[in-house]
């Protein structure tokens, strides 16, 4: 058995290990509000009085020294951390894709507003009317105010989709700027407050929350890799240094943008046409093409919106369909309408009567620089009635094909000369808005499942890290029984120590 007053140590140190226990209880109460704040423990161990000498002596009941609270850890899960980050990755791409697209199908309205295929009948009605009465000045004017009409529907839906690749451009920038480089910079500076506290034996709780918070915040940005590999540091001590990755799935390569207390910096380069995004990682090695990289998260959803030319995309260009893939579709569309149109006014075939034109001489017609010919504004008799100047003046067989090459279906084709789509003016137009609808559609549901998803991924790594008020008030009213307990075991060795003094007649 232990000495008398081994034993008041024993029940001191009892009294010690549950004040601690109740001071980190109360801890994790005030701090059930606090953002990104993991749930504390305290770390107690048995203190025996077992030795080499012991096998040697006289036998005895061995009761140990009692306990000692040695340190206060977090309780997290490093799986639950690491499914729910790459959840947050996934389900911030499905949330920037929906809002990239919502935004695109705002330019294509159809329902509120009067729009291109509106404009489109209205120019068949009045080429159908013309088609009574060619010789009407009144009803060919009308008709060329019609079909300019169109064309500037052309022009404003390609100017609203530039301007919604202008927004989504400007928020990648702040994405990269005021948050990605950002973030991964106060990581690594992190990395090395909590390096020095570890050396100097402190355990930074408070430092690790905040880290696990900007790791969390990253993974909403990119889908990241985080590994941490020990660093000695003496013969006795070592200490865990943290690395953060961004891996390519496609190659498995992968480019370290935290490494201890290095970081990298992103950066993007935008040509118009596409985003390419830059990296000059914790080595100071640039690779100036990580596109690739950016595999989930919000820029990924970015990217797609900004780069994704869907069916238009060539060999290793972004196949989501994106601004660029509907940019490419309105063009396609003005480029038919307009070749259509001047071929069929064309008489002869000597192209030199056409009524659409591109704004500037021999730049190609796109959506956006579509307009009616300077030659048939000038003078609204520009337009053929007839390609047969034997007929009866007034004939309006020319106005009929165009009239019919409304109706009919045409073969739309992109710049290497494939068809897109074999249809009618209307069904182009009514299968590209369904193609935007279905996609915003498609990504609301996978944003719902992913969301769902990510909320139950949420609960589990809370039921382990996050503070239960119920819980903790619980351990509260236990750790205080252990501390009254520790207290009145003091109180009986002091009476029988006081028993022990007073039998043996001592004054």
């Amino acid at each position: 058995m232990i000495p008398t007053f081994s034993a008041f140590h024993v029940a001191g140190r009892a009294m010690e290990a549950s004040q601690a226990t109740i001071n980190v209880t109360g801890n994790n109460i005030a701090n059930i509000n606090t953002t990104g704040y993991t749930r504390q423990r305290v770390d107690i161990n048995a203190i025996g009085t077992g030795g080499v000498t012991q096998h040697y002596a006289t036998a005895q009941v061995a009761t140990g020294l009692g306990a000692k609270a040695v340190g206060v850890t977090q309780i997290r899960d490093p799986f639950l951390d690491g499914r729910y980050r790459n959840q947050s990755s996934e389900f911030k791409r499905y949330e920037t894709t929906v809002a990239g697209l919502s935004n695109l199908e705002d330019v294509f309205d159809e329902a509120s507003t009067e729009g291109l295929q509106n404009e489109l009948s209205v120019f068949l009605n009045d080429l159908q009317r013309f088609s009574q009465e060619p010789k009407s000045k009144d009803i060919a004017q009308v008709t060329r105010t019609s079909a300019q009409k169109v064309t500037q529907i052309m022009n404003m839906y390609a100017i609203q989709i530039q301007e919604v690749r202008k927004q989504e451009v400007q928020n990648l920038d702040v994405m990269i700027n005021n948050d990605f480089n950002s973030i991964v910079e106060n990581i690594a500076k992190l990395n090395d407050q909590i390096r020095k506290e570890e050396i100097y034996g402190n355990t930074p709780n408070a430092l690790y929350d905040q880290r696990n918070l900007l790791i969390d915040n990253l993974s909403e940005i990119a889908k990241i890799k985080v590994s941490s590999s020990p660093e000695k540091i003496s013969d006795d001590l070592s200490v865990n240094q943290l690395k953060i990755e961004l891996v390519n799935p496609k190659t498995g390569v992968s480019i370290s943008i935290v490494d201890k207390d290095k970081f990298s910096k992103l950066s993007y380069t935008d040509v118009g046409s596409k985003v390419t995004l830059e990296l000059e990682d914790t080595n100071g090695s640039v690779t100036s093409n990580v596109n690739d990289f950016m595999s989930d998260g919000s820029i990924r959803g970015h990217l797609n919106i900004i780069n994704g030319n869907g069916s238009f995309a060539s060999a290793g260009e972004n196949d989501n369909r994106g601004i660029a893939y509907y940019e490419n579709t309105m063009n396609v569309f003005a480029k038919e309408f307009a070749t259509k149109f001047n071929e069929i006014n064309d008489i002869g075939g000597s192209n030199n009567k056409p009524l659409f034109s591109s704004d500037n001489v021999g730049n190609p017609i796109t959506a956006k620089n579509i307009q009616v010919s300077k030659e048939w504004l000038e003078d609204v008799t520009y337009i053929n009635t007839t390609d047969d100047p034997t007929l009866t003046p007034g004939s309006s067989d020319n106005i009929i094909r165009m009239i019919s090459a409304m109706q009919d279906d045409q073969e739309f084709r992109d710049e290497s000369n494939i068809l897109a789509f074999k249809g009618t003016f209307q069904e182009y137009l009514v299968g590209t808005i369904g193609d935007l609808a279905l996609d915003v559609e498609l990504n609301t549901n996978f944003k719902g499942t992913s969301q769902k998803v990510l909320q139950n991924i949420f609960d589990s790594r809370e039921s382990v890290s996050g503070v239960s008020l119920n819980e903790e008030g619980i351990n509260l009213m236990t750790y205080q029984k252990c501390y009254n307990a520790a207290l009145r075991y003091f109180n009986i060795l002091d009476e029988n120590v006081s028993s022990v003094i007073n039998s043996l007649g001592i004054h």
